[in-house]
C-alpha cells in the first residue's frame, strides 16, 4: 500500500482550487492573478502525478489503472453530456452524434467541457514516462538521463507552433484542426513536469519543503518573475511563451505550493483536513466545475452584475457542487463510481 503524504494531498487540495478559481472568467476581472495561476496550475498537476510513479510496474496494469482512472471518466461524461441534450433537451440524434465523434477527437475545441482535455494527456504522459524510465534506466549516470528529459522538453516546445493549428490533407481535402488527437503534442512537455515529480521527489532533502528558505524564496522568484515579465503560457491552446523562462516560473510556482503545503500541515490541522479532502476530490471537481461555474455566473449577472461578488459566489459553486455530486451520486453508487476509477475497495475505506 502507497503510503499517503499529507502536503502533497494538501498541495492538490491548492492546486484544483485554483483551476476552479482560474476558469471563472479572471483574464477579464484580475488579469494578474489570472496570470499567477496559469504561470504553473497545469505544470503543478503533472508534477504531483507523478510524484509517486511506478515504472516498475507493468505496462498492462499501468495501462488498466490510468485507463480506468482517467479515460473512463471521460467516456462517461461525454456520454452524459450528450444524454441529457437528447433525451431532457433540443437536441437532436443527429447533432449530438456528429458532436460526440468530434468530442472523442479529445482536445479542447471539441469537447463540449473544455477543461476534459487533461484528463487524456495525462493518461498519455504515464505511458510516456513508463517508455521513459524503460529507455533510460539502463543508463547509470544520473546527468545523461536529465540531459535526455531537458532534450524532450525542447522539441516537446518546438511542436506546439506546428499543431495549433494543425493543418493535414485527408482523402484530397485540406483540414485545419486545434491541436493532435488527444492531445498526443502535448506529452513531450506535459511528460517533462510528470517525470520531474518523481525525479525531484526521489532525490531531495526530506525537509526540503519545511524549510521557511524554501517558501519565500520560491514566492519572491514566482511572484517576480509574474510581476515584471510578459510570458503567458497555457498548455490547452499550445502557448509557451519562452522556454527557459516559462519553465522556472512553473517549477518556481510548484516548489511554492508544495511548500506552502508543507507550512500549512505543520501549523494547521483543520485547514490540512479541509485541503486534503478537497485534493482527494481533485477528478470530480475537475470534471463538474466548468458548467456548475458557468451557470451560476450567468443567473447571477442579471441581478448583481460582473464583479467580485460574482466571482466569489460563482467559484463556491464551482467547488461545492462537484462535491455534491461526488459524495451524493458517485461514492453512493458503486457503478457510476467504478467510471470514476473508484474500485469497490475504495467506495469501501470513504
Amino acid at each position: 500500500m502507497q503510503k499517503r503524504v499529507l502536503y502533497i494531498d494538501i498541495a492538490k487540495g491548492i492546486g484544483i482550487l485554483l483551476v476552479v478559481l482560474a476558469h471563472n472568467d479572471l483574464s477579464g476581472y484580475h488579469p494578474y492573478l489570472h496570470r499567477f495561476i496559469y504561470a504553473f496550475h497545469m505544470p503543478l498537476f503533472f508534477f504531483l502525478s507523478g510524484i509517486f510513479f511506478k515504472p516498475e510496474r507493468k505496462f498492462k496494469e499501468l495501462f488498466k489503472r490510468r485507463f480506468d482512472g482517467l479515460i473512463k471518466p471521460l467516456i462517461f461524461v461525454i456520454l452524459l453530456i450528450y444524454g441529457i441534450s437528447v433525451f431532457f433537451g433540443k437536441m437532436s440524434f443527429a447533432t449530438a452524434g456528429g458532436r460526440l465523434l468530434k468530442s472523442f477527437y479529445m482536445t479542447g475545441p471539441y469537447l463540449n467541457w473544455v477543461q476534459l482535455w487533461f484528463l487524456p494527456i495525462l493518461f498519455l504522459s504515464n505511458l510516456y514516462a513508463y517508455f521513459f524510465y524503460k529507455v533510460t534506466n539502463p543508463i547509470s549516470k544520473k546527468w545523461i538521463r536529465w540531459t535526455i528529459l531537458l532534450i524532450t522538453l525542447w522539441i516537446g516546445t518546438l511542436i506546439l507552433p506546428h499543431t495549433w493549428p494543425l493543418e493535414i490533407e485527408l482523402f484530397g481535402k485540406s483540414l485545419t484542426l486545434q491541436g493532435a488527437p488527444a492531445n498526443v503534442d502535448l506529452v513531450l512537455l506535459a511528460g517533462f513536469f510528470f517525470i520531474l515529480g518523481r525525479e525531484i521527489y526521489q532525490n531531495i532533502p526530506e525537509d526540503f519543503f519545511s524549510s521557511k528558505i524554501t517558501f519565500f524564496a520560491s514566492a519572491i522568484l514566482l511572484f517576480g518573475m509574474v510581476t515584471f515579465l510578459d510570458i503567458p503560457v497555457d498548455f490547452n491552446i499550445r502557448l509557451y511563451t519562452s522556454l527557459p523562462l516559462n519553465t522556472l516560473e512553473a517549477i518556481a510556482g510548484i516548489i511554492f505550493i508544495l511548500s506552502l503545503s508543507r507550512q500549512i500541515e505543520l501549523y494547521s490541522e483543520k485547514l490540512s483536513r479541509l485541503f486534503k479532502y478537497i485534493g482527494s476530490l481533485t477528478l470530480s471537481i475537475l470534471v463538474f466545475h466548468v458548467p456548475i461555474q458557468e451557470m451560476v455566473n450567468n443567473k447571477l449577472t442579471p441581478y448583481i452584475g460582473q464583479n467580485d461578488l460574482t466571482v466569489l459566489l460563482a467559484f463556491l459553486a464551482g467547488v461545492l457542487g462537484p462535491i455534491f455530486i461526488h459524495e451524493f451520486f458517485i461514492r453512493p453508487n458503486p457503478r457510476v463510481g467504478a467510471w470514476f476509477g473508484l474500485s469497490k475497495a475504495k467506495l469501501a475505506e470513504k
